[in-house]
């Protein structure tokens, strides 16, 4: 055999033990945690039969006083409804299982916080409660359960969940700390994408990483091991478990690095572009042969339109049954203080550009509208928007109705037509509108609300750029969580009158 085929033989099979040898510490490290995991696992269910057993020894057992609590072998022989129980316990832990690791493969995430990883058992316990209780019902057992048993039971059962996550969580991070089982890392990439990275891994909590360094082909530091193209040697002569590549524009790089790196047992994670924007206006599809990502303007789509539609009807009407008495005291109190209407309208504009009229109680003169280009000098905010701290067009009682939001009330009867919700952006003037660039058009991709997150996060006090960005959060991250949370913020707001003028 020539020289140089014995030479390039001897390289491969170099390569080939280092391989194996980068393969053999990170099954190791794998195989640890697995161990842990499972031994935890098993102990949560240990803990909920104990749990069970204990239960039924102190609410089951007192109506069959001949049977010793404490023989599990004389409980199997005369208990008559042993069997039921057993039944029911195995079936629901059965279920939870099953929900539990549907949970781990549909979420979407490689590492999950505390309080996901609650979230996600709590829901499984849930869950595997209530699809027991009706297939009980089916086998018609339903009526020789002790219900206070079984819903105590559920409710120990989410509290040991919680217990055991916590004894989890501090073992995991006990264990990172010392460095037992973290993932080394590293970066290919050390431009902004790459810092911001290595910045959330110096800040979190749970020492689940540990960084060994940056590739990249035009910079130099500390932190940089070398360049790309000498990854290979990198994965040979240290331990690394997750590699992060930055640098998605170069495809011939990342061709290159992938072909090199698939024969080793490491994580490959490639940060798209627009990875800022991915989790909110994409979604990954697949159109014939070719994957794809399709815009998505917002996760208030589909159901969530019709669930919100629901919650605005009957919000709405509540509100002005409950509200009407309100609604006329403040109709004779504006006709008291000035003359004119007792309701403003004006047109706005709506969802996708669709203009509509807003009505409110009147909290200005009757000559307001030709006023304001008088004052039109002496506007305070930024942008297309017209807002004076001091405004002297507002009536009397008008100070009042703005400051605490009351003028807005007769908007409900909007929310209840469908021209509006009780939460999302505020509807804008048309001749603010005019003025709108691309980017604050964002606004109009839902319906206008009555409250929002820029009312709840400083209302009038809030520049106008700002005002756009908190839409748009709202309007990107759209979730049920956020509909709540903007909704309990508006009662103290209003209440306190902070920011409105």
């Amino acid at each position: 055999m020539p020289l140089n085929e014995v030479m390039e033989s001897m390289n491969y099979a170099q390569q080939a033990k280092a391989i194996g040898v980068s393969s053999k510490q990170k099954l190791r490290i794998q195989n640890l945690k697995r161990s842990i995991k499972a031994f935890f696992f098993a102990l949560e269910y240990i803990g909920y039969i104990l749990t069970f057993y204990i239960l039924m020894a102190v609410k089951v057992l007192p109506d069959y006083k001949d049977i010793t609590p404490y023989n599990l072998l004389a409980w199997i022989r005369e208990l008559p409804v042993i069997e039921e129980y057993s039944l029911f316990l195995l079936m629901m832990l059965i279920i939870h299982a099953f929900a539990l690791v549907q949970g781990y493969l549909f979420s979407g995430k490689a590492d999950r916080s505390f309080v996901e990883e609650y979230w996600s058992a709590a829901k499984s316990i849930v869950f595997s409660f209530l699809v027991t209780i009706g297939i009980t019902f089916l086998l018609k057992t339903t009526f020789i359960y002790s219900r206070v048993t079984l819903v105590t039971f559920l409710l120990l059962m989410l509290f040991e969940a919680l217990i055991w996550r916590s004894v989890y969580a501090y073992t995991i991070r006990v264990l990172n700390r010392k460095g037992v089982i973290r993932n080394h890392v590293l970066i290919l990439g050390a431009g902004k994408v790459g810092l911001e990275i290595l910045e959330q891994m110096t800040q979190e909590k749970r020492h689940n990483n540990h960084f060994v360094g940056f590739l990249d082909d035009h910079k130099v530091g500390p932190d940089i091991l070398g360049r790309t193209n000498e990854l290979e040697t990198i994965l040979q002569n240290q331990r690394i478990d997750i590699i992060y590549i930055t640098i998605p524009s170069e495809r011939k790089v990342i061709e290159s690095i992938l072909h090199s790196v698939y024969k080793y047992n490491v994580d490959i994670r490639i940060i798209p572009e627009m990875y800022d924007r991915m989790p909110t206006v994409f979604t990954f599809r697949k159109d014939l042969d070719f994957p794809c990502m399709q815009i998505v303007k917002t996760p208030l789509r589909g159901i969530n339109i019709l669930l919100k539609r629901i919650a605005d009807i009957c919000g709405s009407t509540l509100l002005l049954v409950l509200l009407s008495p309100l609604f006329l005291a403040i109709a004779i109190w504006i006709k008291l203080d000035s003359k004119g209407p007792v309701f403003f309208r004006q047109q706005r504009v709506g969802k996708n550009g669709v203009p509509f009229l807003m009505i409110k109680f009147r909290s200005m003169y009757e000559e307001a509208e030709t006023m304001k280009g008088e004052l039109a000098a002496a506007n305070e905010a930024n942008g297309p928007v017209f807002k004076i701290k001091n405004d002297p067009r507002v009536t009397r009682i008008g100070k009042y109705l703005r400051k605490y939001s009351l003028d807005e009330l007769p908007q409900l009867w909007n929310v209840l037509k469908g021209e509006m919700s009780l939460i999302g952006p505020r509807p804008p003037l048309p001749q603010e509108v005019a003025q709108y660039t691309n980017y604050h058009w964002r606004r109009m991709d839902v319906l206008p609300g009555m409250t929002g997150l820029w009312q709840v996060s400083g209302r009038s006090d809030l520049d106008f750029e700002s005002w756009v960005d908190l839409d748009i959060y709202y309007i990107e991250r759209w979730s049920l969580a956020l509909e709540m949370r903007i909704l309990l913020k508006t009662i103290p707001v209003v209440i306190k009158g902070t920011g409105a003028y």
